[in-house]
């Protein structure tokens, strides 16, 4: 990754924020002092992020001594990350100013004003707030910072430092598989169910069926009803024709009597 016009950029603003520095110690008259100076830049953001969440990105320094102004630059992947109107933090007291070149790269610059006196110590120079917008590794780099002291020198660190943070796609809902009910054989019969009347009715060997008329059985509507039926009336026809011989009998025997 190149970032020459960046560092061109940075190099202008410096320039701009050297300016203010100059009118501000002309109108104070602050005696002279040593070089700005910084121990560490630091450069952090999340390690991970869904798409669709905010990244805040923080340049740091420590060890800051006499920093009046500074100016810096944080170049990133619009591809990737989108960097939110406004969302720039930056140390109480001051100017600051915060400008999205819609490119890829944010230019920050600050500087203290009247008889307020340079940073010192540990301190946040910017808080940048993105968006995520696509799955990927996200770089964060701060190519050049320049530090503007109370007596006007600069100091410029190239390279000051990187972090990254990566994007993750949103994970897209699924349904859970719900039970299934494995399919039976209709050829098979569960051994805890029982039967029904139609199963009773359809089995010709039941007790039901055989009963019922079924056939060989012996039920009152089957073919042995039927014989017994007719017996029966043959048995009741011998019975009448026996009285009726009888009485024929016995009715001779008493004409003979009488004679």
């Amino acid at each position: 990754m190149t970032h020459t016009p960046t560092r061109r950029r940075a190099r202008r603003r410096a320039t701009f924020v050297g300016g203010l520095t100059l009118a501000a110690s002309l109108l104070t008259a602050q005696a002279a002092q040593a070089a700005p100076s910084v121990a560490d830049v630091t450069v952090d953001a999340p390690a991970t992020v869904e798409a669709g969440e905010p990244v805040e990105v923080t340049v740091a320094v420590t060890g800051a001594a006499d920093v009046y102004a500074y100016d810096l630059a944080v170049a990133y992947d619009p591809e990737l990350v989108e960097y939110v109107e406004d969302s720039a933090v930056t140390p109480d007291g001051g100017f600051s100013d915060a400008t999205d070149d819609g490119a890829g790269t944010v230019a920050v610059a600050h500087t203290r004003l009247g008889t307020s006196p340079g940073l010192d110590g540990d301190v946040t120079l910017a808080t940048l707030t993105f968006t995520a917008l696509a799955a990927g590794d996200a770089i964060f780099d701060v190519p050049v910072v320049t530090f503007v002291g109370t007596d006007e020198e600069t100091v410029t660190l190239e390279d000051a430092g990187t972090a990254t943070t990566t994007v993750t796609a949103v994970p897209v809902p699924t349904d859970e598989p719900g039970e299934t009910t494995p399919p039976t054989d209709p050829g098979t019969t569960d051994p805890g169910t029982t039967p029904t009347d139609d199963d009773a009715t359809s089995d010709p060997t039941s007790p039901a069926t055989s009963g019922t008329g079924g056939t060989g059985g012996g039920g009152p509507g089957g073919p042995l009803a039927s014989t017994g039926a007719s017996v029966a009336a043959i048995v009741a026809g011998a019975v009448l024709a026996i009285a009726t011989g009888v009485g024929i009998l016995v009715a001779r025997r008493r004409a003979v009597a009488s004679r």
